[in-house]
């Protein structure tokens, strides 16, 4: 039998081209949109792993908040990196190569799936649409770590796509389990893509066979977990009895928190809305973020999801040369709406999207690209790049497009080594206490975790610090011309008041913003935490 005279056309292109095209456009786009300064970086990704080098992290009290815990292991890098005075145009571009290379597997995925539409203007077309989403434009070159998550997953998502048909069970499910597994170790947020890989899993071949992939894909996703979680939850369960210390303390009841689930659970779309979200991502508000956004390529990407599954339905003329698409589809699909549900269900923040919003992207421009007619221009696709970006309203989350070296820089002015720093605020402090004197502890008394009206054995160890301390006592704050910090005067519960001239503290992050002041100490008011060894 003639071999199919669209063979060549059907094979994928070569990764060369996708690394260069996406690269160079990554880099582009990420030194465009600026260095980062975001609540998050300020508040705990440079706190929590720099405490944890200079061996602070267990003598301070949740300077970072509620995110104190969170597992600091990608962050590292740029913790490091920031220490040591690297320019703020190196950080920015390490921040930057794990959305890169989430984009390569997207791209990768296209090809596979869609390879007679494989070009080099295709790649470049797709890989401009992708860039420009409202969940990974904003996030480029920034230490939210979704990349990281989307690069774990559409690698797993890759390499069942492109092996399921090569290999067996096994070989296939196990390591794609590592992957999605260790990339929701590194933030419990990748859970979702987990699911979505287990949905993909799920129509990937015969039932018969069913069991045996559950079983590789349970046996890698549980591996991946440990290897990068474990550790982490190790170290929270013997410090706070709670591997996930703080979350889900409803169920592991740490004595440190309160028996709360402390998630965030104000962007989840509930009833009718739930339903609605591609249609609500249409016009620019704060529905899915705390930053208005908007976003077409959720409404596009599942109109394209939706054909590419009517085009697994189709009789291929080829059978033996489609099945692999095909199959691939299929599998693509189930794990792009099963992932979509759970962040409908568990999350409803818009940037958990990133991986998501990837495989839109490249779900809309491997079908646009399909029917477009072939009398038409190929450069008129420019076109609906730009009507996709021009309704798109990316948020900002703190960019300066000035880079600084080193890219973060704070400097306090003499303070004793006997002194105790507190911290009364719902704004992110954290990122200045490593350049505090070593000796120097640092000790939240109120923020969005420490409340002196509730007494945990945290609030209990911050009142017994205070109460104890003979040296000085200063208080860490950022001037609020707003007037919204709930927790700004909170210390003086703990019998503290400000005694004497404040002064500033040099920050490249928050210029003139943070200053710290002298505190004298008052009669200490009775405390929740009194009430309660009281009997009261």
């Amino acid at each position: 039998m003639e071999a199919p005279t669209n063979a060549p056309a059907s094979r994928p292109a070569s990764w060369k081209p996708i690394l260069v095209i996406a690269g160079l456009l990554t880099l582009i786009f990420t030194l465009a949109t600026g260095q980062d300064h975001n609540w998050d970086l300020r508040n705990y990704h440079l706190y929590t792993a720099s405490a944890l080098m200079q061996g602070r992290y267990d003598s301070d009290i949740a300077v970072a908040q509620l995110q104190t815990w969170h597992n600091p292991t990608v962050d590292f890098p740029f913790a490091w990196l920031v220490q040591v005075g690297a320019p703020g145009w190196l950080v920015t571009v390490w921040l930057a190569v794990p959305a890169c290379f989430a984009l390569v597997f997207a791209l990768r995925i296209m090809d596979l799936l869609w390879p007679d539409g494989s070009s080099r203007w295709r790649t470049g077309w797709a890989t401009v649409v992708a860039l420009t989403g409202a969940a990974v434009g904003p996030t480029l070159g920034s230490t939210f770590n979704d990349a990281f998550v989307a690069a774990g997953a559409l690698a797993a998502l890759y390499w069942v796509i492109g092996s399921h048909a090569q290999r067996g069970a096994l070989s296939v499910w196990i390591p794609a389990g590592l992957m999605a597994g260790a990339a929701a170790g590194l933030k419990l947020t990748g859970g979702i893509y987990c699911i979505g890989l287990a949905a993909a899993m799920v129509v990937a071949g015969p039932l018969r066979s069913l069991p045996q992939r559950t079983l590789a894909l349970a046996a890698g996703g549980v591996t991946g977990v440990l290897i990068t979680a474990g550790p982490w939850a190790w170290m929270m369960w013997q410090a706070h009895g709670n591997p996930l210390f703080p979350y889900f303390n409803q169920i592991f009841r740490s004595a440190d928190g309160l028996p709360l689930s402390y998630s965030d659970a104000k962007f989840i779309p509930h009833g009718i809305d739930a339903l609605l979200v591609p249609v609500h991502l249409l016009s620019s508000s704060n529905r899915y973020s705390e930053s208005k956004l908007a976003d077409p390529r959720v409404l596009l990407g599942l109109a394209a999801f939706a054909m590419a599954w009517f085009e697994t339905r189709q009789r291929a003329a080829h059978p033996d040369a489609a099945a692999t698409p095909r199959t691939g589809k299929r599998m693509l699909v189930a794990f792009a709406l099963a992932s979509f549900v759970c962040w409908v269900l568990i999350y409803g923040i818009y940037r958990y999207l990133f991986a998501f919003e990837l495989l839109c992207s490249v779900a809309i421009c491997a079908m646009v690209w399909k029917v477009w007619p072939a009398r038409w221009p190929r450069g008129l696709l420019a076109v609906a790049a730009v009507l996709i970006i021009a309704v798109t309203d990316r948020p900002s989350w703190g960019r300066d497009h000035v880079f600084t070296t080193p890219m973060v820089k704070v400097r306090f002015p003499a303070l004793p080594e006997d002194a105790l720093v507190v911290l009364s605020s719902i704004h992110p402090l954290g990122h200045a206490v490593p350049y505090l004197p070593r000796k120097v502890q640092a000790v939240a008394i109120a923020n969005n975790f420490m409340d002196p009206q509730h007494c945990t054995h945290l609030q209990q160890r911050a009142e017994r610090t205070i109460r104890s301390h003979s040296g000085p006592v200063f208080l860490l704050m950022e001037l609020d011309q707003d007037h919204t910090d709930p927790f700004a005067d909170r210390y003086q519960r703990y019998g503290l008041q400000i005694d004497g001239q404040c002064s500033k503290v040099e920050d490249s992050l928050r210029p003139g913003k943070l200053q710290i002041c002298p505190l004298k100490r008052v009669a200490m008011p009775a405390s929740a935490c009194d009430a309660a060894r009281t009997g009261a």
